[in-house]
């Protein structure tokens, strides 16, 4: 069995049951997937299950209502903080291993090829790494505060593959809540900020690139032939979002994964969607990387 987690809300389901109807499709084995949501807002995903199932899918799906309370203080560019319910992924985990996954990416390999990923005596592997001392002078504080030395490895967290016993038994995610506390009066915290806090250098390692291949924003940036992985959407706006069909260069890419997946007429149906104008707003000087 592999077992992955997804954190979900209102605004990132359509691409959460895109990017896990494209993981199932090139699943060689059983997966077990998880849906972390807030406890505070209605469970994502309604007939997911009977969706993914009427199309052969082998997996079982559960929803895990998580209290992030503790880092509603932090300040979030988005003021959202479902990005931080994957610290507490291992504590819902029923195998010893779980990879959390972020929701704006499609999987175009067999996900099994994480699950086999040696992790060298590691307790978690993530993909990126520049040195800490490339991160913001507030990031700085905290990670040299938490013991991270300038030239160890800042990675991101938009995948992570876990060691679940050696990741609660060193109580990580407790560690991740008093990193949080202590800091989110004064620095613009980000999830992988606080993980990058709690693992020093022997606990992590870089997984390949492949594993998050980023296609850019700007139609005139060079364009990316992508290698069987996965394709992150990082950044914003999204392809999914309000006029991404005529501005984003990775458009063309997700509406093929979200037609498989059984989305139709997406880019008329978005703009008489409340949540996706609310999105807009929020995100609205991001858009500037079009113009």
């Amino acid at each position: 069995m592999i077992e992955i987690a997804f954190a979900v809300d209102k605004f990132t389901e359509l691409c959460a049951f895109v990017a896990i109807h494209s993981m199932l499709k090139n699943s060689s084995r059983h997966v077990s997937i998880i849906i972390l949501h807030e406890d505070r807002e209605a469970r994502p995903g309604d007939r997911w299950e009977e969706k993914l199932k009427s199309q052969g899918f082998d997996f079982s799906i559960r929803y895990q209502q998580v209290d992030a309370s503790v880092f509603r203080k932090c300040k979030s560019l988005y003021n959202s903080y479902t990005n931080y319910l994957r610290i507490y992924a291992p504590k819902y985990a029923q195998s010893s291993r779980i990879i959390y996954s972020d929701v704006d990416v499609v999987f175009t390999t067999d996900v099994a090829c994480l699950d086999a990923l040696d992790l060298q005596g590691a307790i978690i592997a993530r993909n990126g790494g520049s040195p800490c001392k490339t991160r913001s002078l507030q990031e700085q504080q905290a990670l040299y505060a938490c013991g991270r030395e300038e030239q160890d490895l800042y990675y991101g967290s938009g995948l992570a593959v876990i060691d679940v016993e050696a990741y609660n038994s060193s109580n990580k995610a407790e560690l991740c809540e008093d990193i949080a506390t202590k800091y989110a009066a004064h620095l613009k915290f980000q999830e992988q900020t606080v993980w990058n806090c709690v693992f020093s250098a022997s606990e992590s390692i870089g997984i390949d690139e492949k594993w998050c291949q980023t296609p850019p924003l700007k139609k005139s940036d060079s364009q990316k032939n992508f290698d069987p992985g996965i394709i992150h959407f990082a950044g914003s706006p999204k392809p999914w979002d309000l006029i991404g069909e005529y501005f984003h260069p990775a458009y063309s890419t997700w509406i093929a994964e979200a037609q498989d997946a059984g989305i139709k007429f997406h880019a008329f149906a978005k703009y008489f969607q409340r949540d996706n104008w609310k999105r807009a707003l929020r995100i609205k000087k991001q858009y500037k990387v079009w113009i």
